[in-house]
């Protein structure tokens, strides 16, 4: 365990910062590319909205993105009926993904019960 904190210290002054960043109580997401940095804070009773928001466009990309890149690297004479079979396939794990993920805060949420 870590050393006691004693009054009047910032318990946040131990972590360590990211290049010139300050430790924050606020939530972020942090996404880098060489051509692209982005960098998203909340305060921290959003963080949960802001995963939700994370999670949605991860899906949402990997249902694009898998499908163009199945068909893209099957062979010509693969018949139509595989190609189709292994995009529904894919499209059916994002879908459970999806329905996982979101299941329990959908069962939860009371704009959805009538």
């Amino acid at each position: 365990m870590g050393k006691p904190v004693q009054d009047g210290e910032d318990e946040l002054a131990e972590l360590m910062s990211i290049e010139d960043e300050s430790p924050t109580t606020e939530a972020r997401l942090r996404i880098e590319t060489e051509t692209m940095k982005v960098a998203i804070s909340v305060p921290p009773h959003n963080a949960s909205h802001l995963l939700d928001s994370a999670v949605s466009a991860l899906l949402i990309v990997a249902a694009v993105i898998a499908p163009m890149a199945t068909l893209k690297a099957a062979p010509e004479d693969l018949p139509y009926w595989a190609s189709a079979g292994m995009v529904g396939l894919q499209l059916g794990v994002v879908i459970f993904v999806a329905v996982s993920a979101f299941a329990k805060k959908l069962g939860s949420s009371n704009r959805l019960s009538s």
